[in-house]
């Protein structure tokens, strides 16, 4: 009977079958190697596009922002700190993206 292992069918081969054999596993070895690699690429790439979309340190600034919990916490310490009161107001869900 003819065995699944690699080694068992290539010691069957003989002559000319067995040139044509070994280019059969060096084929077979390089298309595997070949769609490892593929199957890696990918990943690399939605990584690297994760890492160029993420904002910059300029971008984030905006998040050192003190936000106050109420307008009346916003007035006082901007009196106390003199300086304005920036009123955010959202009608709707932030989640979505609309304000």
């Amino acid at each position: 009977m003819f065995r699944c292992s690699g080694v068992q069918v290539f010691r069957r081969c003989s002559g000319e079958r067995k040139v044509t054999c070994r280019a059969i596993f060096i084929a077979a070895g390089l298309a595997l190697a070949a769609g490892a690699a593929v199957a890696r690429e990918p990943e690399n790439w939605v990584d690297q596009r994760v890492h160029q979309w993420q904002p910059t340190e300029k971008e984030k600034r905006w998040e050192t922002i003190g936000w106050a919990k109420d307008i009346r916490d916003a007035i006082r310490l901007a009196r106390e700190h003199r300086r304005p009161v920036f009123l955010f107001t959202l009608d709707g869900r932030m989640g979505v993206g609309r304000c």
